[in-house]
Order: structure tokens, then sequence, then C-alpha cells
């Protein structure tokens, strides 16, 4: 008789959204929320947000969780909004996100939430690379073919709070030459070329030395130690 075999069908639970305080919290001064990109958790956040504690004196950081793979960063910023809207956290409020957490950051911004500034690190404003596969809703979410993300640029609201935004892209040098991304997102994605006037848009160049580049300058995006722009930018607005 052939063995026969039951297998036991389990469906994959959607990462609940929540906040981690980094550090002491009590402070005056406001809030700082910082906000992962896809496939990621809050604890990737960590290491930026160390270093910027001696630059956030009064100021409390949080590391935010939420979803990206099931869900999209419209369905990520809905769940993630509550947490952070005051007075659950104290003003003004910074908003930090890298890669897709900078869209979850301007899905919440287009649906009310007060902000003082938002800062972006190699964020698809205007979506990923159309090389790169969209394998869940997550990250069909944020290509450039994406629906959500269309909506989200002609958001009326979302577009009247640009003027706060700090965005930061990152480009490579490797054996091959010069390429204008980090290899998922194009620099004028990163620093949202066609989104209209926004505070700040700088790119940073990274050299591989002749070695192959790959995805990795976009992985560079949360390494502090590539970031100085960006801790310079979150310096001026902390004080």
């Amino acid at each position: 008789m052939a063995n026969r075999h039951t297998y036991e069908v389990q469906k994959v639970q959607p990462t609940k959204a929540s906040i981690e305080p980094c550090g002491p919290t009590g402070g005056k001064r406001g809030s700082c929320v910082l906000l992962h990109g896809w496939d990621a958790d809050g604890n990737s956040m960590k290491s930026i947000c160390t270093v910027l504690h001696p630059l956030a004196a009064g100021w409390n950081l949080y590391v935010a969780t939420y979803e990206t793979h099931t869900e999209s960063f419209v369905d990520a910023a809905r769940d993630l909004r509550p947490l952070v809207q005051p007075p659950q956290l104290a003003s003004p409020l910074i908003l930090i996100g890298y890669s897709e957490g900078g869209v979850v950051a301007r899905q919440m911004i287009a649906g009310g939430l007060p902000v003082s500034a938002l800062v972006t690190i190699c964020t698809p404003h205007l979506g990923i690379g159309p090389w790169l596969p969209t394998p869940d809703l997550g990250s069909a979410s944020v290509s450039p073919f994406s629906p959500e993300l269309k909506a989200l640029k002609d958001s009326a609201g979302e577009g009247a709070q640009r003027h706060l935004y700090h965005c930061f892209g990152i480009t490579c040098t490797d054996f091959s030459g010069n390429h204008p991304d980090d290899g998922v997102v194009p620099i004028q994605s990163a620093i949202a070329e066609t989104l209209g006037a926004v505070a700040e848009q700088v790119t940073i160049p990274l050299d591989y030395n002749g070695y192959i580049a790959g995805w990795g300058p976009h992985l560079q995006g949360m390494n502090p130690k590539r970031l100085q722009p960006v801790l310079n930018t979150c310096s001026t607005l902390f004080k």
C-alpha cells in the first residue's frame, strides 16, 4: 500500500503594526519614528536610531514595525497611523523612512498625520526599478506601475506637505561604470524628482572600486557610516 501523507495548510499571518522605544522616553521636545523597508522590521533601523541619540537630546525615538509582504504600503500606513497619531506620541513628530518606509510615511501624511519633517532614504517615491520582480502585494504597491503609488502622487493633501520632505538617494560606481540608481531605486525616484518642491534632495555616491555593486548600495541606506548627509539634516531638525 502506498504511503499516505497529510499536510496542514497554514495561512501566513500579517505582521501586526507596532512601535518600540529606541532608548529613553519622556522627552519634552518631540518624537521621531523610524520606518523600515520591505522584508524587514523595526530592528533593522536600530543602528540608525542609536547614532541619532546624541543628536536628539530631549526627543523620544521609536522604531516601527508593520507588514510589507501581504499588504500594500497603504494598508501598512493604515495599521500604523493610530500608534503614532498625537496624542499617542509627543509632538512635534519627525518621520524617517528607509525604502518602502518612506512611502508608508507619505501615506500616513496623506491621511492627515501632522509632521514637522519627513526624511527619506532610498525611498521609491516614483517606484522601484522596472527591472525588479514584484512577488507580493507590498513590493507591487511600490512598483513604477502601481495604482497606489499614483494615487499618492496625486494626493492634494499629501502634496501640500512636500515642502517638509528631505529626500536622500544613493548612486554607485562599480566595474561596469556609473549607475544612476542604488540597484533597487533609481535616483530620480529616491530624490522625488517629479513631486514638486521639497525641502532637500541629496545624492550620496558610492564607489565599489571595481567590484559588482548589485543591490548592495540600497542596503547601505541602513548603514549610518554611509549616511553623514542624512545625519547632518537630522541634527538640524532636532535643534
